[in-house]
């Protein structure tokens, strides 16, 4: 984590410019110096977590937040500092979006060799579109992003490559012999895309739906 943030943070807010990440923190390179009644603005499609020596405190939703001791309780009780928490604190926000993120696209980066029955060696590849939205802030933080300063879309995709990929080879290892069964008999999905679309589970970080 950078250690070179000497700025102190006295507005804090975020905008999607590029309109492809899902989290970006402040300040982007490390902790940074987050004075005391500084004011934070959460939009509404936003959500924005704050983290003190690498923990996660209190998640924020839309509005605009004076960051002090009577909205911050479980902070106040950690750190009592002597001079009643007037100087500047170093910490990060981590600002996610909460949107929908419509028609990303996955795909095998290569083709998978597969022997067929009927065909001989033949290669397979596999490619689609899916929505994505983030259903818990926190935990797709700390299950996903780490500490990161922005994570995006891209990498969800290529996280989803990954798990296809992982799937797919595996069902080639079964007793099915013939591409022409694959679609039919096989569920090419990762156990945490399979999670993800129990929208009821507190386990849930995000939500996926594929066409």
């Amino acid at each position: 984590m950078g250690t070179n943030n000497v700025v102190f943070l006295e507005v804090i807010e975020w905008f999607d410019e590029s309109g492809k990440e899902l989290v970006h923190r402040i300040p982007e390179t490390g902790s940074g110096e987050i004075k005391w009644g500084a004011q934070m603005t959460v939009r509404e499609s936003q959500a924005a977590v704050f983290f003190y020596n690498g923990k996660a405190y209190d998640a924020f939703g839309p509005g605009r937040h004076t960051l002090k001791t009577a909205n911050i309780p479980l902070l106040t009780k950690i750190i009592s500092l002597p001079w009643g928490l007037t100087s500047p604190l170093r910490a990060e926000v981590y600002f996610t979006n909460m949107k929908v993120f419509p028609n990303l696209t996955w795909g095998t980066r290569d083709p998978v060799a597969f022997r067929d029955r009927e065909l001989g060696l033949i290669r397979l590849r596999a490619f689609g579109v899916f929505n994505l939205r983030i259903l818990q802030p926190l935990l797709f933080i700390n299950s996903l992003v780490g500490t990161q300063g922005v994570y995006t879309t891209e990498a969800v995709a290529e996280y989803l490559n990954r798990a296809i990929v992982s799937r797919f080879n595996d069902s080639r290892t079964t007793s099915r012999s013939s591409a022409w069964g694959l679609p039919t008999s096989t569920s090419i999905r990762s156990p945490r895309r399979r999670r993800c679309r129990r929208r009821s589970t507190t386990r849930a970080a995000w939500a996926c739906s594929t066409t």
